[in-house]
C-alpha cells in the first residue's frame, strides 16, 4: 500500500472558498480511481460541511483532503475544522421535507445530505472546536 496523499487548506472568509476544498477532493479522487458521479456526491458533501463551517465557525477554517490508495479499497477522508461556539449535535434537528417545503426556511439539510452521500460522517464538537470527517470508499461501501 502506498502512502496517502494529503492536501491542507486553510479557507478565507471569502466567497466560494468552499469550492477550493471541492477542487482538492476532485484532484485526490481522480487519482484514487473513483468513478465521477462519486466524486460529485463527496465534492457535495464537503461543500455542506465546508460552508457549515465558514458560517457557523469563527476565523480560519481548516480542511485537510486524505487520499488513501489501496487499489479498489482506496477512500477519501476530508476532515473539516472550525473553532466557532460548537453546539450539540442531538439538538440539531432532523429536517422534515413537508415541513421545510412549507415554512419559511429551507436550510438545514447540510448533516442530513452529508450522512446521505458518505459512507461515514463523525463530529466532534465543543465550544472553540468543531470537526467534521467524511469518508467514502471507492466502492460506496
Amino acid at each position: 500500500m502506498t502512502e496517502p496523499t494529503r492536501v491542507r487548506l486553510v479557507l478565507p472568509q471569502v466567497a466560494d472558498a468552499e469550492l477550493l476544498a471541492a477542487r482538492a477532493v476532485q484532484e485526490i479522487g481522480v487519482r484514487l480511481g473513483f468513478a465521477r458521479d462519486t466524486l460529485e456526491e463527496v465534492k457535495l458533501a464537503v461543500v455542506e460541511a465546508c460552508l457549515n463551517a465558514l458560517e457557523h465557525g469563527s476565523g480560519k477554517v481548516e480542511v485537510e483532503v486524505v487520499g488513501h490508495p489501496n487499489g479498489e479499497g482506496s477512500r477519501l477522508e476530508v476532515l473539516v475544522t472550525d473553532h466557532g461556539p460548537g453546539f450539540d449535535l442531538d439538538k440539531v434537528p432532523v429536517p422534515y421535507l413537508e415541513a421545510k417545503l412549507h415554512g419559511n426556511r429551507k436550510r438545514g439539510w447540510g448533516l442530513e445530505l452529508m450522512r446521505h452521500l458518505m459512507d461515514r460522517v463523525d463530529v466532534v464538537s465543543e465550544p472553540g472546536f468543531t470537526q467534521v470527517r467524511l469518508l467514502k470508499r471507492r466502492g460506496g461501501q
